[in-house]
């Protein structure tokens, strides 16, 4: 039986190739052969098949630049045969050496001719007719040389010797050789001159020269025999206009020839200098290539952007923390980067080069250096008044980064998860669906309290020296021990293979507080039952690898350093249990496969599948197909309003309760809505919360289409900042309010205004729950940096309890207070050194009440998520499971909140999972509580999480 076939690691993205070590030996294949002659088409005319081999062939460039170094060679052969004086006789091999490569010029120039479209105008030309006057000396030599009676002083020969220093004017054929327009204009003008001067110089010591003896002075003989040095020197001279008198012209015709230079050198020289200052000008730092691609490897960044997602995707991919801190970020734009993007690339200027071009266009992605990059990323534009054209934007790309490099890992976002699996298909490695995401988030948010900041801070590299600061606020030291936690992929030795999942969750989470959360297996990421027992991969040194919730990299690092004693002992405890299982579990088991993660394109398969089954399931179910076929022929009566119509204008029942209202229309509510429906409740007899839409406009009725499948949906138009509209909802019944940010394309001369509007919603909305219930408000901002807003109004309701904030964060201190100023300055001094850690973003972010509280969803988290792609493989779907679940498990893991029983209050933490009286229930997180609820914890039957 063969060997199973193993990847070499050049298939592999540089990043996973220390996942396998098993080499294996492959055999080169066969090389093309080179193509050196076009190919003639049918009916083509012979002349038109050479001038294209001329152009665009391997021999045409082969024989260009075959010619190009014997025209530099006949330059240099002339100067060393003048070098003391001009020679009048050449000898034998002088001669044939000279008329050899002469006729290779002749020939050439005769093709040229021949090939050439308008033969006439390409003889007129300038430098064609250079050209044909060069080739002119040898056959004028060969004619006096069967011709008797011509001699060395008669006017063919001293033509002749006038028309040989024209040969340094083809050393122009080396501008060919450039690379660039700068480069070139640079060569043509550094050629122009050196032309200029050698030519010159030839000319002159050709027309000075004595071709009869004279022992009178030079200027009695109007000749001088001169070395091509000396000329050289007062041909410099010359045109620079010193004129220092001590070499000077006798003859009429050298008088002439100078001061025909110098006119000459007055117009040319200028007009090259001013056409490289043209190219300077329009050539910026942007547009010159990468060209650190063997001593740094690099990531090619696309598609839309701007200057908080740039700083966001930077913070994460350069934190200290990560492995990747010797790779480059070259970023590949169509447009110049803004001011505001200029300030970002300022701040990682050696790490980050900016490139102006399409990645559409093969050149701009050889700048970019496309074939050794390690991985891509393809951004979409979130604020896109048309998302369906930004996404297919994205398609585009990268079916053009995915042509480049066949093996090079393809990070893309899309705006609708209907594209998802379009963009799978067209070359993506793995897909962050943003409009799903998000409002999967939000939806689940609105049950979950405080899931946007366990989610962020999860995702968000923190710094490393967080417990060394000390404040004198009680509930900053348990929040950034929580934050300081993140999620990482973790190889697990093969030493723990026979262990059961949940044995390795509380052998890791003891050991060194690792919580494994999910598994990597060839189906992609799943979330395994705690009976599930380990195997082994086909690495020797494997047995697995799960995502888990860590405090950094030393905690992840510490699990290779676990002595195999420990391991060997606590199996051999755990056996000793004899824990049973039912057949049916076994055989299910037995079917998944750990991963290495190089199994690139099968899980890639299955996740197209995922998208393209729930989408076929999804929009079935919605469209309610089988009911609107009994409906067919249902005619409505005259009066009758439609179901779209009921939707619109009816508004919503008086007797609605315990709801969750939304403050505007979420761009994808089909998911928004499908999410809150499938999450579990506590009990079978509770049902799932209404859903009141609150906006100045409804959704169209196609996009009402696909909402027609959900129960106990409704609509209220009017404003949320409208009391009496705010009314209708029953809002103060509502257990949830969901405020999402009105962001669109160039909507406000100011970007950071974008969130103005839900800024403006919040501030209205706690103004009037004072005197009542507060929800559970969560909020949208597009814009982190706003979240400071928020928090001014958390400072003037500090002492209301309708805030609900957690009672870590209540402080009995009034903005009237005497105490005031001094509190908020030892939180600003606190916030300070902070932010003098090595952290990626701003740490008096992290500690605002609004998201302290949990009560913010931040779209810089989508950000984060994106440069995790990289490093944690998969992450995108680990997220998306662990929100929503998976569509092929029947078990419904992921992760969910309950109020927690009084019985296990002020247990530790570690003992909550074998108190819990589930096995396959696993505490999450800890949600401290105001003094009016009782204290909630997040759970999930799938892992715990020390966040």
């Amino acid at each position: 039986m063969s060997e199973p076939h193993s990847p070499s690691k050049k298939d592999v993205p540089k990043h996973l190739r220390r996942a396998i070590s098993n080499k294996v030996v492959r055999a080169r294949s066969k090389r093309k052969p080179r193509v050196y002659l076009a190919t003639r088409f049918a009916g083509e005319p012979l002349r038109e098949w050479v001038q294209r081999n001329l152009e665009n062939s391997l021999s045409g460039n082969i024989f260009n630049a075959t010619m190009a170094i014997l025209s530099t060679f006949q330059a240099l052969f002339h100067v060393s045969l003048n070098w003391s004086g001009l020679r009048i006789g050449l000898d034998p091999w002088m001669q044939e050496v000279d008329f050899s490569i002469n006729l290779a010029f002749t020939l050439e120039y005769a093709l040229h001719v021949y090939a050439s479209f308008d033969r006439l105008e390409y003889v007129v030309g300038l430098f064609p007719m250079v050209e044909f006057a060069v080739v002119l000396p040898s056959w004028f030599d060969l004619l006096a040389a069967h011709v008797a009676g011509i001699s060395s002083t008669s006017t063919l020969l001293q033509t002749s010797r006038m028309l040989r220093p024209l040969r340094f004017i083809r050393i122009f054929r080396l501008v060919q050789f450039a690379t660039s327009s700068l480069q070139q204009q640079a060569w043509a003008a550094m050629l122009t001159i050196v032309s200029i001067v050698f030519t010159t110089a030839g000319v002159v010591q050709a027309t000075e020269a004595c071709l009869v003896a004279c022992d009178d002075e030079p200027r009695v003989c109007k000749c001088r025999d001169l070395s091509f040095p000396n000329l050289l020197y007062f041909v410099v001279v010359s045109i620079s206009t010193l004129g220092y008198g001590d070499i000077a012209p006798v003859s009429t015709s050298g008088k002439f020839v100078i001061a025909f230079v110098i006119l000459f050198t007055f117009i040319v020289v200028p007009i090259q200098v001013n056409r490289i200052q043209a190219t300077i000008s329009s050539h910026t730092d942007y547009s010159s290539a990468y060209s650190e691609a063997k001593l740094h490897p690099h990531v090619i960044l696309t598609g839309y952007m701007n200057a908080e997602s740039l700083s966001i995707f930077f913070g994460e991919f350069f934190h200290p923390s990560n492995l990747n801190w010797n790779e480059r970020v070259v970023i590949l734009n169509a447009s110049q980067p803004t001011s505001e993007i200029n300030k970002v690339l300022h701040a990682y200027d050696s790490k980050v080069q900016y490139i102006v071009g399409s990645p559409m266009l093969d050149e701009d992605l050889t700048r970019a250096v496309l074939c050794d990059a390690s991985a891509c990323y393809v951004l979409v534009n979130r604020q896109s008044s048309r998302p369906q054209y930004a996404d297919q934007c994205c398609g585009l790309i990268t079916i053009a980064l995915r042509r480049g490099n066949p093996t090079c890992p393809i990070y893309a976002q899309v705006i609708n998860s209907r594209n998802a699996a379009t963009l799978l298909k067209m070359g993506a490695s793995d897909v962050v669906v943003i409009g799903m995401l998000k409002f999967s988030i939000l939806g689940r948010s609105s049950q979950v309290w405080g899931l946007p900041t366990l989610l962020h801070n999860l995702l968000a590299q923190c710094n490393s020296d967080l417990d060394s600061h000390h404040s004198s606020l009680q509930w900053h030291r348990q929040y950034l021990h929580g934050y300081m936690h993140g999620i990482f992929l973790v190889d697990i030795p093969r030493t723990f293979s026979g262990l059961t999942f949940g044995d390795l969750i509380r052998f890791l989470y003891d050991k060194v507080s690792i919580i494994p959360l999910a598994m990597l297996t060839d189906d992609g990421v799943r979330f395994m039952d705690m009976e599930f027992k380990l195997g082994a991969t086909a690495d020797p040194n494997l047995c697995c690898k799960v995502y888990a919730i860590a405090k950094g990299l030393t905690a992840v690092e510490g699990v290779t350093k676990i002595p195999p004693e420990q391991i060997l002992s606590y199996r051999k405890g755990v056996r000793r249990k004899g824990k049973s299982m039912s057949n049916n579990s076994l055989i299910e088991m037995k079917k998944i496969k750990p991963a290495l993660g190089n199994e690139i394109d099968q899980i890639r398969d299955r996740i197209i599948n995922m998208f393209t089954v729930a989408e076929d399931y999804d929009v079935e179910a919605a469209l309610g197909l089988a009911e609107k076929r009994e409906l067919a022929d249902y005619e409505l009566l005259p009066g009758e309003m439609s179901e779209y119509e009921r939707f619109a204008s009816l508004g919503v029942p008086e007797d609605v309760t315990d709801h969750i209202v939304v403050c505007g229309f979420p761009s994808d509510a089909y998911h928004f809505i499908k999410t809150i429906r499938e999450a579990p409740m506590p009990d079978d007899l509770t049902p799932s919360p209404a859903i009141i839409f609150l906006a100045p406009n409804c959704i169209d009725e196609r996009e009402y289409e696909r909402l027609r499948g959900f129960i106990d949906v409704y609509f209220v138009q009017g404003s949320p900042v409208h009391f009496g509209d705010l009314k209708k909802t029953n809002i103060r019944w509502a257990i949830s309010v969901l405020i999402l940010t009105q962001a669109s394309e160039a909507q406000y001369s100011d970007p950071n205004m974008v969130d103005a509007d839900a800024i403006t919603i919040v501030r209205y909305i706690v103004e009037i729950s004072q005197r009542t219930r507060m929800p559970n408000l969560v909020v949208e901002l597009d814009k982190s940096s706003n979240v400071k807003l928020l928090s001014s109004l958390a400072n003037e309701r500090r002492t209301s309890s309708a805030f609900g904030l957690p009672a870590l964060v209540h402080r009995n201190v009034s903005h009237r207070s005497p105490r005031h100023h001094s509190v908020m300055s030892r939180r600003d001094s606190f916030w300070s050194s902070l932010d003098d850690g090595d952290g990626n973003v701003d740490a008096t972010l992290v500690l605002e009440e609004f998201i302290a509280s949990g009560r913010v969803f931040m779209n810089s988290m989508l950000d984060s998520l994106m440069s995790e792609c990289y490093r944690k493989p998969w992450i995108a779907q680990f997220l998306h499971i662990l929100i929503t679940g998976s569509v092929n498990d029947l078990e419904e893991r992921r992760l969910f909140q309950v109020e927690a029983p009084e019985e296990l209050i002020a247990l530790k933490r570690i003992a909550l999972a074998s108190d819990s009286g589930d096995p396959n229930v696993a505490w999450c997180s800890l949600i401290p509580a105001s003094s009016s609820t009782r204290q909630r914890i997040s759970r999930s039957n799938l892992a715990t999480s020390s966040t």
